[in-house]
């Protein structure tokens, strides 16, 4: 599996969580002060589980002073860690082992020094489907932890964690990695394994995966599996996979509207169809792009959030778009592809009547 071999071994290599990275490096570097339970909280995808084991590798490491706080990857530590090896790095997935047996057996664990590192660390994922009983008996735990013993619970439903816990840890939040940052790490990942991928492709892949870096690296490899031996991966093949179009097509249709182009509009809108797009996820696609149109026109800073999450040819028709619509047309155009969307989820009797019906309304109505 490709997130598998890619997953990062030490700090530097883990992606879009910079400051979380910065303060557990400082905690390394003074640790008559370091913090004995963790929750790293945040959607999947986002290196949660990652961090944790890298955490715990610097902890252990017997050259981490040596190397900048990052762990060496060749001592014998690292190299049990990396070989899932490491006697005193013990996980535990909540989501199967909940109930309190399961505590009282860490319970048991922490009263034994480490066997062949200086901290035993223990990952609790998936924590907050743990037990009551189960979270009643870790807290008196992480309460008076033994000196040599590190809680890391992770999970995507931080809400679930109940308050007292909550209070006894160091919290995380891992934020959903952006799409620029995802798709630096696809090309690494694309030329590392012989292909080839346009740009374009690369960050529908990324936002096919809502931030999860984990999620871009699995299609990514579906579609590398479905290729021949010498084809490149482009947006058009990417856009058939998914049956989604790309924001390029998007902003070609949306261009063509603005100049009140009626017969190329509804010939696009047909096309899409007859293509075997869902017209549904093409119009929230729509409505993405006006809702940045809506904030850059109110909000003209928003131009470098959007770099991050456009390649530089879309975001170019997305700055041209709003130099030459005025915030009213926005507006209204949000209004009706928004009635568009809900009248495409009522099943409409012609699949494209409802976005026919905005292309005439739009162009047509004074």
């Amino acid at each position: 599996m490709i997130y598998q071999k890619y997953r990062p071994k030490n700090f530097k290599e883990i992606v879009g969580q910079d400051i979380i990275v910065k303060i557990l490096k400082n905690f390394l570097k003074n640790k008559e002060k370091l913090p004995h339970a963790y929750l790293f909280a945040g959607q999947r995808g986002t290196g949660k589980t990652s961090t944790a084991r890298i955490f715990a590798k610097a902890l252990n490491c017997l050259n981490l002073e040596q190397n900048d706080y990052e762990p060496c990857n060749y001592c014998v530590n690292c190299e049990a860690v990396n070989n899932w090896k490491f006697l005193d790095l013990i996980e535990l997935d909540a989501a199967s082992n909940r109930g309190i047996d399961e505590i009282r057996n860490i319970k048991e664990h922490i009263g034994f020094r480490p066997i062949q590192g200086k901290y035993k660390v223990f990952v609790i994922d998936e924590a907050h489907m743990l037990t009551e009983p189960a979270f009643n008996a870790l807290l008196k735990t992480l309460e008076e932890p033994p000196p040599h013993t590190i809680f890391i619970l992770a999970t995507t439903e931080p809400e679930k964690i109940p308050p007292t816990i909550l209070s006894r840890v160091q919290r995380f939040d891992f934020r959903r990695i952006p799409l620029k940052d995802i798709v630096k790490k696809l090309k690494e990942i694309v030329e590392n394994e012989g292909f080839q991928a346009t740009d374009e492709a690369l960050y529908l892949i990324a936002e096919e995966s809502g931030g999860a870096l984990r999620d871009a690296e699995t299609l990514l490899e579906k579609l590398m599996l479905s290729l021949n031996p010498h084809k490149i991966i482009d947006a058009e093949y990417v856009e058939n996979f998914l049956g989604k179009l790309s924001n390029k097509e998007i902003l070609l249709f949306l261009e063509r509207l603005i100049k009140k182009e009626f017969e190329e509009s509804i010939k696009k809108i047909h096309e899409i169809y007859e293509n075997g797009y869902d017209l549904l996820v093409f119009t929230k696609g729509i409505l993405k792009i006006l809702r940045d149109l809506l904030v850059i026109k109110t909000l003209p800073v928003w131009k470098y959030q959007l770099a991050k999450e456009y390649d530089e040819e879309s975001l170019n028709s997305i700055l041209n778009l709003a130099q030459n619509l005025d915030l009213e047309t926005i507006k209204k155009l949000i209004r009706m592809f928004y009635e568009a969307e809900v009248n495409l989820k009522k099943d409409p009797p012609i699949l494209t009547l409802p976005l026919e019906l905005v292309v005439a309304e739009y162009i047509l109505e004074k």
